[in-house]
């Protein structure tokens, strides 16, 4: 029975390690064929040892044993003059294991397996220490020979590096369509005790660079012991839709006396990885390092009468960088992909190719990645350049340093190729067409698939650029057909309906955004699993630098509202739509749709958008109040207008009034971020020029105001990497004068308290966006109380709720606690914390919600019904009911959440507002989206009881 059969159905047993029971035979050196340290050589040179380690593990419950060619590649074996021998390594190695196999089938009538093992070698393709084609060749030779000696499946283990991964399945699936077997593949990477691999991908990324492939199971194994491991093999769970693998090491080792020890005895071991048996989607558990047939047999004795959990983890649907992943689908919309490393849309990008300023283009690209953009458009075809170099030279740098995910812009399949084969992340190629016909489009499309990228398909074919709706939507339907049969997923595949300019007074280019917008909503609709993209400028082309700002942003406005999911835009040439004037708005919507009602709408938005507009614009400021003025400006994030104005300011009020009116618009942009009309690269710049302007307005600041410098150390917490919001809050206090000690994401208890004594914090903020964080909030805070902190801890994130914070933080902990609904709540309690009232203050008194407003009535104002017979009360205080049976558990569980206020928790906890969404609109939203993301909440929450119902009473 093949292993896809069986998985999910009972716990596989992957067999121990080869390395540990080598050591204990004492061999001699014409034993390794005088190759010491070269396991491989002992599968020709000594066949009876490795057999009977093979069999060992068999009796000792293994189901799957894996062989001993873990080094069998080539630049490894090099190392040993070995290198010409590896396929007959390989091979011998899987001869040996399936002797074993055999002999314990025919005796014990059991069905057993042999897993070809695979390790990363000994260099890192994404730090260029080896080439991807290098990498490929040593995998598919050895897998070749590991195939030819009758495995069952291959297992690539202990990788360190997502390119070596790709490299290495490339190789196996190739050698297993050569050797016309099935064959399924195994992938483990070593995940490190900082939570990453060697390279720095943590598991969720990693599960987003692979979630396109067709591997049997995504796995852990190696790098720790099973109680250090357990954390990322959960969150692995949590982001992979498939069956996952852990084989650990038996603990962390030790060296004593100089000799490498592990430290769990077989009971431990076993008893430690049974707990992975909970974990949803594991279904194989073996061991690694220091584990012997002794820890396999505990370990079978342990789980034997378990079942596995099915998978109810969701892979993301993303693009990636070695180091983190962004959803093709943001929300809110779009995805933003960075235009500046494009040599023919950027003049200066292009200059510093043409002079191979390599440093300068990554400066450029850095930047992309500081203002906004979720990716990078990466394009290096300019006359005269060999593009096929120069994209190897950009890609190569990138791939390391850049933090954000690249998109391959080109149409030539061996540009791409050549760049596919430098990444370790997602990437996304830009693009496929089929205007030479189907070849071309089919050969990208073979790319995509093999290296597992997103693809970009482009409205042309052999009649040309598609212009109409109709005849975008006829070749977007063709293209999307012939992806799907080249085996593509909808997921994976982005439209570009093309954009042109409206700008031509040419009658055919009239509807030309019109059409767009038309036919990317019906594609959209229709196909809801693809995505849309264009790119904006087009739409502006031939106008001037000013209007072309506007246009654009309208443009993309209506885009995004009817179904655009990504954009190739500079963010920071986008002006936010409620930001634009309503007068221009409507100059720049008729021009759009065409609307004549009121004449030519192309004239009209010509003579309106003059180069006067900015004259216009600035008579505008002028006219407004001082105060409003500043705030305008820094909503707006005019840096060197917003510090003139301040500096003029200085007149007529203090710094600090200025700074306080500086607040009060970034709580406003705050507001329109979370209404989902400012984006967050406009909320980044607006901080930036409150950053820039506090600076200028420090000199004015007496001494006591400048020198408050309260520290605060700053965190997401342990399980939760978004870091957005937390960010801001830094942002926000930094420039209101405290210090902040950022100490970023993931971040356990320890190290705050780490930090804390280091940095003598005045307080501590813990932030996290998911709702398992404020769980991680409160046990934090329980490990500050036990290590006798006495310091005020501010608490924000989106899960989080006053409730939670009144219930369960506040009366564990002796210090003062703050719930902070955004990063303004935040500088209100540093303010209270300034004063030095509330430090060290018990806090398990009983807590007044904040908002009782609690009014005396004078004592005539009283009046009370007479009553004859005055009830006498049962019991005084309150009492908490708490129900054992568990029927009745489950029954208070749901009626707790009939009782929530729905429309409350959407609209003002979650963000979802109605805005500009007709009601039908809205209604299908919380239909077909916010209900379904409340019921798998909902779902979540009861099965890992993640909270108690209880009933209070009194």
């Amino acid at each position: 029975m093949s292993i896809r059969n069986i998985l999910g159905k009972r716990f596989l047993i992957l067999d121990g390690a080869m390395g540990t029971l080598l050591q204990t035979y004492n061999l001699k050196e014409s034993d390794w064929d005088f190759k010491v340290g070269c396991n491989e050589i002992l599968n020709i040179t000594r066949p009876d040892i490795i057999k009977k380690i093979h069999l060992d593990y068999l009796k000792a419950g293994a189901d799957i044993t894996k062989t001993n060619s873990f080094g069998a590649l080539p630049w490894v074996l090099e190392e040993y003059n070995l290198q010409d021998k590896t396929y007959e390594i390989a091979k011998m190695a899987a001869k040996n294991a399936k002797s074993a196999k055999d002999e314990i089938e025919s005796v014990h009538k059991c069905q057993k397996y042999v897993a070809g093992s695979l390790g990363p070698g000994t260099k890192l393709a994404s730090l260029n220490q080896i080439d991807f084609d290098t990498m490929y060749d040593g995998y598919f030779l050895a897998a070749s020979g590991l195939i030819d000696g009758g495995v069952d499946l291959i297992l690539l283990e202990t990788f360190q590096d997502p390119l070596q991964i790709k490299a290495a399945l490339n190789g196996c699936f190739d050698a297993i369509k050569n050797k016309q077997k099935d064959i399924p593949i195994m992938v483990s990477a070593t995940i490190e005790l900082n939570g990453s691999m060697l390279i720095g991908t943590d598991v969720s990324t990693l599960a987003a660079i692979l979630e396109p492939f067709d591997i049997l199971t995504l796995g852990l194994n190696c790098g720790s012991g099973p109680i250090q491991v357990e954390t990322h093999l959960r969150k692995l769970s949590q982001n992979w839709g498939g069956y996952i693998s852990i084989h650990s090491n038996a603990g962390l080792p030790e060296n004593i006396a100089g000799k490498v020890c592990y430290p769990m005895d077989p009971e431990s071991f076993a008893k430690a990885e049974a707990k992975f048996c909970d974990i949803d989607g594991v279904s194989i558990i073996g061991g690694c390092c220091g584990t012997t047939p002794n820890h396999i047999k505990a370990l079978h004795e342990k789980i034997k009468d378990l079942k596995p959990k099915p998978p109810k983890g969701v892979s993301p649907k993303a693009l990636a960088s070695l180091y983190q992943y962004e959803p093709l689908f943001q929300e809110p919309p779009p995805f933003l992909i960075g235009e500046r490393t494009n040599a023919t849309g950027s003049k200066q990008f292009r200059d510093l190719l043409l002079k191979e300023d390599y440093d300068s283009i990554l400066s450029i690209a850095q930047e992309q990645a500081l203002s906004g953009a979720k990716a990078l458009d990466v394009s290096v075809n300019f006359a005269g350049r060999n593009e096929e170099k120069d994209m190897i030279e950009l890609i190569s740098r990138f791939n390391q340093k850049i933090s954000i995910p690249l998109m391959i812009d080109s149409t030539q399949p061996n540009t791409i190729l050549k760049a596919l084969k430098l990444i370790g992340g997602r990437p996304i190629i830009n693009s496929a067409n089929l205007e030479d016909g189907t070849e071309k489009f089919d050969k990208i499309c073979e790319l995509a698939k093999k290296f597992g990228s997103a693809l970009v398909l482009l409205a042309i074919d052999e009649k040309g650029m598609a212009k109409t709706k109709q005849r975008k939507l006829e070749v977007a339907y063709r293209m999307l057909d012939r992806a799907l049969k080249n085996g593509l997923r909808k997921s994976d595949l982005v439209f570009d309906l093309l954009t042109f300019t409206v700008a031509s007074a040419e009658k055919e280019y009239r509807n030309a955004a019109k059409d767009t917008i038309d036919a990317i909503s019906e594609l959209r609709n229709t196909h809801k699993e693809v995505g849309a993209i264009l790119g904006i400028s087009n739409v502006s082309f031939g106008l001037n630098a000013q209007a072309r700002k506007y246009l654009n942003s309208v443009f993309l406005y209506h885009a995004v509202k009817n179904g655009l999911t990504m954009a190739i835009v500079n963010p920071k040439s986008l002006i936010p739509y409620p930001l634009i004037n309503p007068e221009d708005r409507q100059i720049c919507e008729r021009l759009i749709f065409n609307d004549w009602q009121e004449g030519d709408p192309l004239i009209k938005f010509i003579e309106h958008f003059s180069n006067d507009k900015k004259i216009e614009e600035k008579e505008t400021l002028e006219n407004l109040p001082l105060d409003e003025k500043i705030k305008k400006l820094l909503i707006s994030a005019q840096t060197n207008e917003l510090i003139k104005t301040a500096d003029k300011a200085l007149k007529v009020m203090s710094a600090d009034k200025i700074i306080d009116l500086l607040v009060q618009a970034m709580k406003t942009v705050g507001e329109l971020f979370g209404e989902g009309k400012m984006q967050l690269p406009f909320v980044l710049a607006s901080a930036e020029s409150m950053k820039k302007c506090v600076d200028y307005l420090n000199q004015f600041m007496d001494k006591k105001q400048k020198d408050k410098q309260l520290t605060i150390v700053l965190g997401t917490v342990k399980g939760d990497v978004h870091d957005v919001g937390k960010n801001l809050v830094d942002i926000i206090f930094t420039n209101n004068g405290y210090k902040v000690i950022n100490l970023g994401t993931r971040i356990e208890a320890k190290s705050f308290l780490e930090a804390a004594k280091k940095y003598n914090a005045d307080c501590i903020g813990m932030s996290g966006l998911l709702v398992k964080s404020t769980i991680e909030m409160k046990a934090n805070i329980e490990e500050f109380e036990k290590n006798n902190l006495k310091i005020p801890v501010l608490l924000g994130g989106a899960a989080l709720n006053s409730k939670f914070v009144e219930d369960y933080c506040k009366p564990i902990y002796s210090g003062k606690v703050f719930y902070c609904k955004d990063a303004f709540d935040g500088l209100k309690a540093l303010s209270i914390i300034e004063n030095k009232k509330l430090i060290g203050e018990n806090k398990k008194k009983k807590i007044v919600s904040d908002k009782l407003i609690i009014k005396e009535i004078p004592q005539k104002e009283i009046i009370l019904p007479p009553v004859e017979d005055v009830p006498k009360a049962p019991f005084y205080g309150r009492k908490v009911f708490v129900s054992k049976n568990q029927s009745n558990y489950a029954y208070i569980q749901n009626l707790a959440f009939n009782w929530i206020n729905k429309k409350a928790l959407f609209i003002r906890a979650w963000g979802y507002k109605k805005a500009n969404m007709s009601q039908e609109a809205y209604n299908r939203l919380i239909k077909e989206e916010i209900m379904v993301n409340f019921e798998n909440l909902k779902e979540l929450l009861i099965e890992q009881n993640i909270f108690e119902p209880f009933i209070i009473y009194g």
